[in-house]
């Protein structure tokens, strides 16, 4: 469906988006042509052009994070932090880059930083179930019941129901 490497797509999609969107910037581009690529399971493929969306422009937080996303997802933990990392340093209130560098340290067993980092999300946005199940889970990691059942019922309270059965575990 798609050609062998993003380089002879570029062309065409710009071409393309210029006559559908006008002012359509490539950087902004080279993202939806990762995004679609990442859809579609090309996640060689979707790297690539959101590497080339942050080459254009380095300051564009969301390729940074949608390529931690794609890193992840491919295994690849540290290189995602890194970009979740870089898209923080960018945006200090960017709640899905805050939110997906925590599960990639959770992946990476950094209970610790994971904590950290779903307390940030839970400081940004005091409404979001992820922050404080995920701060939860992590808390349980490092056998932390004082915190973590409190974040569990909160998660709870908040909708995620996902939360009820850890509560029935480990929150009695």
């Amino acid at each position: 469906m798609f050609p062998a490497t993003i380089k002879y797509l570029i062309p065409l999609l710009i071409l393309f988006y210029f006559d559908q969107a006008g002012a359509q910037t490539t950087d902004r581009i080279l993202l939806e042509v990762g995004n679609s690529r990442h859809e579609f399971g090309d996640y060689k493929g979707a790297i690539e052009a959101f590497t080339l969306a942050i080459e254009m422009n380095p300051r564009f937080a969301l390729a940074h994070n949608n390529r931690g996303i794609t890193r992840s997802t491919t295994g690849d933990d540290q290189g995602a932090i890194e970009d979740f990392t870089r898209a923080i340093e960018i945006n200090e209130n960017y709640i899905h880059a805050w939110l997906n560098r925590a599960a990639s340290r959770y992946n990476t067993e950094d209970w610790y930083g994971a904590i950290e980092d779903y307390g940030r999300v839970i400081e940004l946005d005091p409404e979001n179930p992820l922050g404080w199940y995920g701060r939860g889970i992590s808390h349980l990691q490092i056998r932390y019941f004082v915190g973590a059942c409190p974040d569990l019922q909160k998660a709870l309270e908040l909708g995620y129901h996902i939360a009820q059965d850890l509560l029935e575990e480990h929150c009695r």
